[in-house]
């Protein structure tokens, strides 16, 4: 079940119905979120519903046994059968084929002939995400930074909140779960909140990142195209997976809000940002978060000096690429945007550096230019196709369909830019202040372009392979 589909809109109407029915009882409305986010869950495939529940069953008895104890060898053998059963369901479903076909490669480099064992196996939805959020609690109870709840039925509605279980945000345990603790006080100015997010966010995924889908698709499946299409696909595929993620983070953050709770905001403009470091502070808020609470700073951060912070920051980041894929090309996109910041960090402390600020203009290119340059990687269906797109730069003569292209993809690039200064001088706190029938006639004005771009065959969200 995705958001974009006639069947979400049909449950969300129904859960919001039954959730104001029992919206003074606590226990019963976490019990309707649980089960309406199973539901929600095993829509894709009910097999995965019994991986989530085993999972998540071990981590909250996991907890309350390290929270227990005060034996420090005990309290980490349970922190390590947590780490293990989550990284292990992980690595298995995700990565068991790229490591399997990497293994073999090698060996075959080395003279050594070996055969990839046959296993079919399908990646759960969205078990990447409700991976991490399960880990930070029990990381968190481990340092003694969090308290385990010993109510599962609680335990579960923070863990499989429906709006955000399959792609984010991925929500610490101290900000969502003390939610679950009491009843909701839905007010109006939430759910005004809540719709204007939902329809911001059908806005950009329907109309903006379904536009630009196929035109991605067209420059990504031509590498003679030659380089102006190459680019300019390559900028169409950075408005898409913006549209597509922070449309889906908008409709997440809307639905919660119209159920009375609060998620945590994942993008903030991130490309009108001056430096590759802003960009990081704007982008997939709780990934960043996530990855230098519990990778970065664990290795040390920026504590061991200048040759350690670098490796800690590519290191990192070469994490976090692998961790969106099973494939080179997400690592190699994830090492590149490590060496930038490594770059831009040696930069800051050196004297030019320090004494002069870079005009934003000229940031802001720096900027594109290197989230463009791994956005090629980053789409790409491997090392050797992303280096055919990058030889097309400089060689092929531009097909005859070029010139419509550029007029295709442009106007939506600029309108996504458009959309961002506009987002960031008027947020929603400042629309909640316009006269109500300046806000109706915006809204409305976003519903018929959503309605008119509506079709019958929902475009899955980019982020749900991950």
């Amino acid at each position: 079940m995705i958001f974009n589909s006639t069947v979400f809109l049909i449950f969300f109407a129904a859960v919001t119905l039954l959730f104001w029915v029992c919206r003074r009882n606590a226990g019963h409305r976490n019990l309707l979120i649980v089960a309406a986010s199973l539901l929600f869950y095993g829509w894709w495939d009910w097999r995965f519903v019994g991986l989530l529940l085993i999972t998540g069953g071990l981590d909250f008895y996991a907890a309350q046994r390290i929270e227990a104890s005060s034996d420090p060898v005990v309290r980490k053998r349970w922190l390590i059968l947590s780490l293990f059963s989550n990284l292990g369901a992980l690595g298995f479903f995700k990565y068991w084929g790229f490591f399997v076909d990497s293994a073999v490669t090698a060996l075959g480099h080395l003279g050594i002939q070996a055969s990839r064992p046959m296993l079919d196996i399908i990646l759960p939805a969205g078990i990447s995400f409700y991976t991490f959020q399960a880990l930070s609690y029990t990381v968190d109870v481990y340092l003694g930074t969090l308290k385990c709840d010993r109510d599962p039925i609680r335990y579960f509605a923070f863990l499989t909140f429906f709006p955000q279980l399959v792609a984010g945000p991925i929500e610490r345990a101290s900000f969502l779960l003390p939610q679950f603790h009491v009843t909701r006080q839905v007010t109006g100015a939430l759910v005004n909140r809540g719709i204007w997010l939902i329809v911001w966010g059908f806005f950009m995924k329907v109309v903006l990142a379904d536009y630009l889908g196929p035109l991605v698709d067209l420059a990504f499946g031509s590498p003679s195209a030659g380089g102006r299409v190459i680019v300019l696909g390559t900028l169409a595929f950075g408005g898409q997976i913006y549209c597509d993620f922070a449309g889906y983070s908008s409709i997440a953050l809307g639905v919660a809000n119209t159920l009375g709770f609060q998620l945590s905001v994942n993008f903030s403009q991130p490309y009108l940002a001056g430096n590759i470091q802003e960009f990081w502070r704007r982008w997939h808020q709780t990934l960043s978060t996530w990855f230098r609470d519990y990778v970065y700073i664990p290795m040390g951060g920026d504590r061991r000096g200048t040759h350690r912070t670098i490796f800690n920051v590519i290191g990192t980041f070469a994490l976090a690429g692998l961790w969106h894929g099973a494939n080179w090309t997400f690592i190699i996109w994830g090492f590149c945007h490590g060496m930038a910041l490594a770059v831009y960090r040696l930069w800051k402390k050196c004297p030019l550096g320090r004494s002069w600020t870079m005009p934003w203009p000229v940031g802001w290119i720096l900027t594109l230019s290197v989230v463009g340059t791994g956005w090629l990687f980053f789409r790409a269906t491997s090392v050797e196709h992303a280096f055919s797109l990058i030889g097309a730069w400089w060689k092929g003569q531009p097909p005859a369909w070029a010139g419509t292209y550029g007029v295709a993809v442009l106007p939506a690039i600029l309108a996504i830019l458009a959309l961002d200064f506009f987002h960031r001088r008027c947020p929603w706190e400042r629309v909640a202040r316009w006269p109500l029938a300046a806000r109706a006639t915006l809204q409305a004005l976003l519903i018929v372009f959503v309605v008119a771009r509506w079709g019958r065959e929902a475009s899955p969200f980019i982020y749900f392979q991950f």
